[in-house]
């Protein structure tokens, strides 16, 4: 009975461990499976979170922001420009969407939301291609140009952890299979609600912990705005979360993806085989790029700040500049106006917005918008409806108010006269803090000369004649003796009315059709935040275009310029020592200085019409703007002081003479316009 106790307790153990040691292998192998499986869905959404495609409406797009680093982005100048994440563009629209309608502003609305259009079509053909890229043998690319191969790269992270606690399986070749699709229920991802969040105009249950919430349509003012599933780190979904499509949505853009793989387990005991089949899914992730420095927003008055416009919201409500179609649209074609190359021109561009006038309001419009898209998600929409609304925001009037006109007689001259006191100069600075949102707000002089290049291929807007009649009266600038005019008593007068001119260097960005510099802010040191002293100016030439760089005269006099916000005619050389211009690339890791520094992304410019009087003769035009203009503290400057003669006396008339029709004009009379 001993011996028999003892025999069936020992079957019993080797029963009880071999079944338990299958258990355990069992355990082991569907745990080293799912390990397998999930390692492959997380190589895929890794590959998938640095897939970058081109697009005309937003330069390079990704699943996630990208510094200024990736090679294969570097535009024209040999300067690498950012790559936008398709939600963070999402909430970039959404944000400013709103800022819009807190300021009340129909026509800011509709251009922001023509651009949601341009958003989707980007991102649909970002769909396309990471649909593509899972395929068997599809190859992507990075920012870096390196291959991508997103189903050859998760097959390889299964086999690397594949079972090895049987002994004795094999991955089934070809079954892993990769799916795109949605969580249905939605997630939160890394994009941040618009602040102050009272603002965010969030629907009830599409936010998390001050984020967007992923397949949820976040409606605000009639339109739908639906984030991707994107985090701010790759990471397992469950498997019961994900759909093909959330049928309920407008639109979607699937990133979550799914992997499948069969595995052939062998039962080297039994002679038996079976097949386990796994799942997981994993999300991709957005590194947000940090925006250091998103360009400044400059309103320039070179010759005095007229009484109509006082404050940024005055470009939306000024009836002159509001009224009908008063401007041109233009781009620089051919490198940056005036100093690219020999075929450098100014041509016209379709008015993108059919249902509004081509304005110089809407073009200020279309401008504040492009620089507002410069900080993403960060704005902050209190401080960009106050920047446009608050007095302490209005323009700073110059100090000193008035100027003399200093000049010499022709370029190169050392003796400098003084012409007469005119309105001084100064520069509005408005600039988004990276890492608040908050806009700042500073003004500094500013002079005629230096000027300013249009940027290749981005927007250029011209209005001459915007504001007549202006309140600032006529200024009469004499009577002086100038050399070489013929006139014994020289008068300039500086006309009420003032021309409009508008720079948008961000206006169109990428690679293909955003020109050299894909749209990205203008080197110009008074608009970064180290404190500098360059001057800048210029006005428009109208309707005509510009002649050719080799057919433009030279040696005008400095004093005065012709109507042009190039001064081409001015007899300035063609190079930058005269011009802000874009730095010549590649800098320092190809990266831009205006990612770090603020650049020029938007200037809205006033120049005054002179009328050149008794200049008009010697100088060919009727019509010009105030040209070389030396700043307060040059007096030692001047070589020959000059006191203006007193005018002639009049003769003492004969009261008992008759009158004559055709006698001459008292000269001592004052001159009017």
């Amino acid at each position: 009975m001993l011996v028999f106790a003892t025999a069936i307790t020992v079957f019993l153990v080797a029963v009880l461990a071999f079944f338990s040691l299958g258990y355990v292998r069992l355990l082991g192998s569907n745990s080293e499976q799912r390990n397998a499986i999930e390692a492959a869905s997380l190589a895929a959404a890794r590959d998938l979170s640095m897939i970058a495609v081109d697009t005309d409406e937003y330069g390079w797009v990704s699943v996630s922001d990208a510094a200024p680093t990736g090679s294969v982005t570097t535009a024209n100048d040999a300067y690498n420009v950012p790559v936008r994440g398709i939600n963070s563009i999402i909430g970039t629209i959404r944000l400013d969407l709103i800022i819009a309608s807190e300021l009340g502003d129909a026509n800011l609305k509709h251009i922001i939301k023509a651009d949601l259009v341009k958003a989707k079509a980007a991102q649909a053909k970002l769909a396309t291609e990471l649909k593509k890229s899972i395929a068997a043998g599809y190859v992507a690319k990075d920012i870096n140009n390196q291959v991508i191969n997103v189903y050859k790269d998760a097959e390889d992270a299964y086999t690397a952890n594949q079972i090895r606690m049987t002994g004795s399986s094999n991955y089934v070749k070809n079954s892993l299979k990769l799916s795109l699709g949605s969580i249905a229920n939605g997630g939160v991802t890394n994009t941040p609600l618009p602040n102050p969040a009272a603002k965010a105009y969030v629907p009830s249950g599409g936010s998390q912990n001050d984020f967007y919430r992923s397949y949820f349509n976040q409606t605000f003012d009639g339109e739908d705005f639906v984030f991707a599933g994107i985090g701010d780190s790759i990471k397992l979904i469950d498997v019961k979360n994900w759909t093909p499509s959330v049928a309920s949505l407008p639109y979607q853009m699937q990133t979550i993806v799914k992997a499948e793989a069969d595995q052939q387990m062998n039962n080297g005991q039994s002679g038996q085989s079976y097949t386990i089949h796994a799942i997981a899914c994993a999300q991709p992730a957005n590194v947000a790029d940090p925006k250091p420095a998103p360009g400044a927003l400059s309103f320039s008055f070179p010759d005095g700040i007229p009484p109509e416009i006082t404050k940024p919201i005055d470009m939306f409500t000024d009836s002159q500049l509001n009224s009908g179609n008063n401007c041109n649209v233009q781009t620089s074609k051919n490198g940056d106006y005036p100093i690219g190359t020999p075929t450098t021109q100014i041509v016209d561009i379709t008015w993108p917005y059919p249902s509004l006038a081509e304005s110089t309001g809407n073009v200020f419009r279309l401008a504040l918008f492009d620089w507002w898209k410069r900080a993403g998600t960060k704005l902050n929409i209190d401080s960009a409806v106050t920047m446009m609304t608050d007095p302490k925001y209005n323009f700073n009037t110059p100090v000193p108010a008035n100027i003399d006109w200093k000049t010499p007689a022709k370029l190169g001259d050392k003796t400098i006269y003084n012409l007469g006191p005119i309105p001084n100069g100064n520069i509005h600075i408005y600039r988004i803090d990276a890492a608040t949102g908050q806009i700042s707000y500073q003004d500094k002089s500013l002079a005629p000369v230096q000027y300013s290049v249009a940027g290749n291929q981005q927007l250029y807007s011209e209005n001459l004649d915007a504001i007549t009649k202006s309140k600032v009266g006529t200024l009469t600038v004499g009577p002086f003796e100038f050399p070489n005019t013929g006139y014994i008593v020289d008068m300039v007068y500086l006309k009420p009315v003032y021309d409009v001119y508008i720079r948008d260097q961000v206006h169109q960005p990428g690679k293909t059709l955003g020109g050299d510099h894909a749209g990205e802010p203008m080197d110009y040191p008074l608009v970064s935040q180290a404190t500098t002293g360059r001057d800048l100016g210029g006005a428009g030439f109208g309707a005509a275009k510009p002649p050719p760089i080799s057919q433009r005269p030279k040696g005008l006099p400095p004093a005065i310029t012709n109507q042009s916000d190039f001064a081409e005619t001015a007899g300035f050389p063609m190079n930058s020592s005269f011009y802000n211009n874009y730095s010549a690339g590649p800098g320092a890791k190809n990266m831009r200085p205006t990612y770090q520094k603020n650049g020029m992304a938007v200037d809205i410019r006033f120049r005054r019409q002179v009328d050149t009087g008794t200049f008009k003769d010697s100088l060919g035009f009727s019509t010009g703007y105030v040209g070389e203009k030396y700043p307060p503290g040059t007096s030692a400057m001047i070589g020959i002081p000059y006191v203006p003669p007193p005018p002639p006396t009049p003769p003492v008339p004969d009261p008992t003479a008759p009158a004559d029709p055709a006698a001459p004009a008292d000269p001592s009379a004052p001159a009017t316009l």
